[in-house]
């Protein structure tokens, strides 16, 4: 535990501004260059307590609010600042050299630092870290738009977003509300499960009782409960169906180009002389395939 007033080094994420006080989660590591350093898994920026610190974060967060105004601020409400920031703004006019101008500037900027706030609070709420948030944004850009993209649709989080599969994607979900049967949810977990079966299996596709089965296991709900996440993937255009087969999009589209291609190919060989070279005889028009190969 460090000395009370000591500093220290920290690593990672910090969703903070110069001035802020923070609440800091994470490890001890020793580094071999640097030294003894924080790791941080979490950060929270809490109102700073004291009169140098609130100086501090009015003049770095605020416009218009340099060190000496600050100061006058802090003199002119100390405890009841940030009451006078929230509800009753119209009185910090009364500091020499604020105006109703400097008044209305300082009152947007601080409602965009509390919305910055909340946010961090509802997204953490939903089980993300401070490294996965900063990778959404990475993604997405400012927090309004991560918050809006998890909220309306949790699962885009493992297609858009690096370091998320779908387990982790429906945890967010679950802790953010979306019901365990809801179509968005059936549907994303039926993609997972021919995702899963062409990345570990080499299969194309999936037989339509085979899908309904692993989608089942992976979701835990009603098989009564697939068809309306199955036809909404396939209304999306995030699954093909054939007949009783289901394909992810683009391994069927990825079969069609080759089955056309194949196609070419063949009319091209029709009159063409190919060499067996294993028993070293002429054949006209010879295509070998594998009789054995696994599409499913």
């Amino acid at each position: 535990r460090p000395i009370a007033g000591a500093r220290i080094s920290v690593t990672g994420k910090l969703f903070a501004r110069v001035g802020d006080t923070v609440e800091l989660v994470g490890v001890w590591a020793e580094h071999e260059r640097f030294g003894r350093q924080f790791k941080v898994k979490q950060c929270t920026v809490a109102r700073p307590d004291t009169a140098d610190g609130i100086v501090a974060w009015l003049s770095s967060t605020l416009p218009t609010v340099g060190m000496a105004r600050a100061t006058a601020l802090v003199e002119r409400f100390g405890a009841e600042l940030w009451a006078v920031l929230e509800t009753r703004p119209h009185e910090l006019a009364s500091v020499p050299g604020i105006t109703p101008a400097n008044v209305e500037a300082i009152c947007t900027a601080y409602a965009e630092h509390r919305s910055e706030r909340d946010t961090m609070i509802q997204l953490r709420a939903w089980g993300l870290t401070d490294n996965q948030i900063a990778r959404c944004r990475e993604v997405w850009g400012s927090l309004v738009s991560v918050v809006e993209h998890v909220h309306g649709n949790p699962y885009d989080l493992c297609k858009h977003v690096h370091g998320f599969g779908f387990k982790r994607a429906d945890e967010v979900a679950i802790r953010a509300g979306i019901a365990r049967d809801a179509p968005e949810r059936i549907a994303a977990g039926i993609e997972h499960a021919l995702d899963e079966g062409a990345s570990n299996r080499g299969d194309c596709f999936l037989w339509g009782a085979t899908l309904e089965r692993e989608a089942v296991k992976l979701l835990g709900v009603d098989p009564n409960k697939l068809g309306a996440g199955l036809r909404l993937s396939i209304q999306v255009g995030r699954i093909a169906r054939r007949g009783k087969r289901y394909y992810p999009t683009r391994l069927d589209e990825a079969e069609h180009r080759s089955a056309v291609r194949f196609a070419r190919m063949i009319a091209r060989m029709k009159n063409a002389e190919v060499i067996d070279l294993g028993e070293r005889r002429q054949q006209k028009g010879v295509i070998v395939q594998a009789d054995k190969q696994n599409y499913g």
